[in-house]
C-alpha cells in the first residue's frame, strides 16, 4: 500500500513553499560590504575524550543569534543564482533576508561547507537548483588526486597534507568506484595494502600503498574532513530542494535546535568515519549520520531523498539533553541503502519529550552492506536501531515501510515499546536474518548507557547490553517467531517476506 492508504492512520502536515521562479544572478556587492572578511572554520577547539577537534559546525551561540534575528527581519521574494564562480564561502558570508531563494546551477560541484540561514515562519530561505544536468554537488572533502602532492616515506608509506582543519574520518577512491580506503589508529598498525592513518597533530594522511603513489593508483581521491556537508545547528524555516552532499566525516545535514526544516528529493551519501571522541581505552569512536536532527527539532520534514553508503544511520533524530522536545518529525517516501542503520532513534534526559515523530512509506535495503560495516569493532546492522529512549513518545508512527535484509537484524530494541509506538502495514523482508533482536531494557530508572559506551571492551556484550533489563529475546525470520514479535508489542499487521 503506498502512503496515501485509507488505513493509514496518520496526519501528514503539508508545508507552503515559495515559487522561486524568475530571478537575478549572484552579485557580491549585494549582500555584503567590500571589505567583508570571507568565513573560516570556528577557531576554537574543543577536547572531547582526550582529543582536539574543531566544531563540525558554527559554534552554538553564534548560530543561536543568527537564528534569533531571522524573525526581526522584513522579508523579501529575491531569487539569487549561482554557478561555481560563487564559493560557497561567499554565499554563507551574504546576509540572506527571509524569504531569499538561492538556486544552485545544476551540474555544478562547490567545495567547503554550505551554512544555512534562517528564514521565518510562510518565509523560508530556499536552496534549490537551475539549469539542466544532475544535482549540484555541496562536498567539504580535500582533493588528493594529484602523484605531486604524495611523497614516499622512509617506512615506504604515502604521505600528503590534507588541507584539513578537522580529522580526515575517510578517504573514498574513483568516487566510490573503488571504495574507500581502511582507517587504521596508529602509523605502526598501517600493515596492509589500502589503509590509512590521520595523523591528529598535522592532519597529514599517511597510506600503505603497495602499488605505488595513491595517486597513479586511483584517478580520484577525496579526503573526507570531519565537518557537516550542511550545518544547520540553530536555524529554522529552511527548505532544501534537490541538493546533493557527499565526501564529510561528520553528518551530511547536521545541527540541533531546528524548526521548520523541510529536506527534500536531495541525495546524501559517502557520509561519516571522522572521530567524535576517544574511549576509555584510548579508541577513537567514529560516527556520521546522512540526516540528523539533534536535541530540540519540531516540525521538521525529509521528503523523497535518497541515502547511502553513511558510516552510522541514514536518517535520524536523537537527543539526550535535558528538557530537549522534539515534535512534528515526519520522514516520508525517502529510499536508504548500504548504511548501518536505515533509521535511528533515541531519547534520554529529565523534561524531554518525542511528540508526533512519523516513519512513513520509506524503503530500507541492506542495511550493513556500506563501506564502514567492516571498519567497526561493534557491526550491529539494522534498519530500525532504537537505543535507549526513556521520555514519552507520543504519536510515535512506523507506517507503510519496507525494511528488506540486513547483515544482523531488520529491527534492534533496546526498550519496551508497548504502547509507546504504532507500527502496522510495514514489510519485513528476511534473506534469514532475524526480524527483531529485543534487549528487554526498562524506559524507566535506567542508568543509562549511551549507544557509543555500551561496549567499553570493544565487543558486543550481550550482557553489559541487558544489564538492567529483561526478557531480552530474538524474534526469528519464520512466521511463527515473526507473529510472536507482533503479538509481544502489539505491533500490526505487518508482513513478512522471504528474499
Amino acid at each position: 500500500m503506498g502512503v496515501g492508504g485509507s488505513n493509514l492512520r496518520c496526519s501528514v502536515r503539508r508545508f507552503c513553499l515559495l515559487s522561486a521562479e524568475g530571478g537575478i544572478r549572484y552579485n557580491a556587492s549585494m549582500h555584503t560590504t567590500p571589505d567583508a572578511p570571507k568565513p573560516s572554520m570556528p577557531s576554537a577547539v574543543l577536547i572531547e575524550g582526550g582529543i582536539s577537534k574543531s566544531p563540525a559546525g558554527r559554534l552554538p551561540d553564534q548560530a543561536k543569534a543568527i537564528g534569533e534575528a531571522a524573525y526581526q527581519r522584513a522579508a523579501t521574494s529575491e531569487v539569487i543564482r549561482i554557478d561555481e564562480s560563487t564559493s560557497l564561502a561567499e554565499l554563507n558570508a551574504m546576509d540572506l533576508a527571509p524569504g531569499t531563494t538561492v538556486l544552485f546551477r545544476r551540474g555544478g560541484v562547490w567545495r567547503g561547507q554550505l551554512r544555512a540561514q534562517s528564514g521565518k515562519p510562510d518565509h523560508p530561505i530556499i536552496y534549490g537548483t537551475w539549469g539542466e544536468g544532475p544535482k549540484p554537488i555541496i562536498q567539504p572533502s580535500h582533493d588528493a588526486s594529484d602523484p605531486g602532492a604524495w611523497r614516499q616515506e622512509s617506512d615506504g608509506l604515502w604521505c600528503a597534507e590534507s588541507g584539513a582543519t578537522s580529522d580526515v574520518g575517510n578517504v573514498i577512491l574513483d568516487h566510490g568506484e573503488s571504495g574507500c580506503l581502511f582507517r587504521r589508529g596508529s602509523r605502526a598498525e598501517l600493515l596492509r595494502d589500502r589503509e590509512y592513518w590521520c595523523d591528529p597533530a598535522t592532519l597529514r594522511v599517511f597510506v600503505r600503498s603497495e602499488k605505488g603513489n595513491p595517486a597513479s593508483r586511483w584517478s580520484s581521491i577525496e579526503l573526507a574532513e570531519k565537518i557537516h556537508g550542511v550545518d544547520e545547528g540553530a536555524m529554522h524555516d529552511v527548505v532544501y530542494d534537490s541538493l546533493a552532499v557527499r565526501y564529510t566525516a561528520a553528518h551530511g545535514f547536521g545541527g540541533g535546535g531546528t524548526k521548520r526544516i523541510v529536506i527534500r528529493g536531495c541525495d546524501i551519501y559517502w557520509v561519516g568515519g571522522g572521530y567524535l571522541y576517544v574511549d576509555k581505552l584510548g579508541n577513537g569512536v567514529r560516527y556520521g549520520n546522512g540526516i540528523e536532527f539533534f536535541a530540540g527539532a519540531e516540525e521538521n520534514r525529509v521528503e523523497g531523498c535518497r541515502v547511502w553508503e553513511c558510516w552510522d544511520a541514514g536518517l535520524t533524530n536523537q537527543s539526550n539533553a535535558p528538557g530537549s522536545i522534539q515534535r512534528d518529525i515526519l520522514w516520508i517516501d525517502n529510499e536508504v541503502w548500504n548504511c548501518e542503520y536505515s533509521y535511528e532513534f533515541w531519547q534520554q534526559g529529565d523534561g524531554g519529550t518525542a511528540d508526533d515523530v512519523r516513519l512513513l512509506g520509506n524503503r530500507f535495503r541492506d542495511a550493513g552492506s556500506g563501506w564502514g560495516h567492516v571498519q567497526r569493532w561493534n557491526p550491529n546492522a539494522a534498519h530500525l536501531m532504537f537505543y535507549d529512549t526513556s521520555v514519552p513518545t507520543p504519536g510515535f508512527m512506523v507506517c507503510d515501510n519496507v525494511f528488506s535484509r540486513s547483515a544482523d537484524c531488520l529491527a534492534r530494541l533496546f526498550n519496551d515499546w508497548r504502547g509507546e509506538a504504532t507500527f502496522s502495514d510495514n514489510v519485513w523482508e528476511s534473506a534469514g536474518e532475524p526480524v527483531c533482536r529485543y534487549h528487554g531494557r526498562p524506559r524507566a530508572n535506567l542508568v543509562y548507557k549511551y549507544p557509543d559506551h555500551l561496549d567499553q571492551i570493544h565487543c558486543d556484550n550481550q550482557a553489559e547490553i541487558e544489564s538492567q533489563g529483561s526478557g531480552a529475546t530474538v524474534f526469528g525470520a519464520t512466521e511463527d517467531e515473526f507473529r510472536r514479535f507482533e503479538a509481544t508489542f502489539g505491533f500490526g499487521p505487518d508482513r513478512l517476506r522471504r528474499g
